[in-house]
């Protein structure tokens, strides 16, 4: 019987210690992702990050209320040429698909791609909803016109 409780107590305090390793692995990914959803690339010249967030919160917000085809008629026309609105609306049914209502906004942040052909910002934006979140991810041109989305469940 006294083995059984040295075993025990044994147990008990390796697994406090691995359960200590999994909170402080935890807490140090936050901090890593955190870090890095701060600071995202340089913008494009010309490009402003306040203006690119708001562009991007207006189109996630068309896209909750279903507005697909004042999102499609926003697109920049080549970009419009390769979709349609109901397949805006396909991205955004599957990406939200039993999550329930949107609830607020947690997390934002603006990063620029300079080193391709198209220079672009990409306003990301992460919205919690009843039982998942949802990133958000729209794409504009230097001149600011929407040449992109990506969303997905998270």
């Amino acid at each position: 019987m006294i083995y059984y409780k040295e075993l025990k107590k044994e147990l008990e305090r390796l697994h406090g210690k691995r359960a200590g390793l999994a909170l402080l692995a935890a807490a140090l990914t936050l901090l890593l992702c955190t870090a890095c959803a701060v600071k995202g690339n340089p913008l494009p010249k010309g490009m402003e990050e306040d203006a690119v967030l708001s562009a991007g919160l207006g189109v996630m917000d068309q896209l909750i209320r279903g507005e697909y085809d004042e999102v499609y008629e926003e697109l920049r026309s080549d970009v419009r040429d390769a979709t349609t609105a109901s397949a805006l609306e396909d991205v955004m049914d599957t990406a939200t698909d039993g999550l329930g209502e949107p609830k607020e906004v947690t997390d934002t942040m603006v990063t620029g791609v300079t080193d391709t052909d198209e220079p672009h910002a990409i306003a990301v934006i992460r919205r919690k909803y009843e039982k998942k979140s949802v990133y958000f991810r729209i794409a504009f041109d230097p001149d600011m016109q929407l040449i992109g989305m990506e969303i997905k469940k998270k």
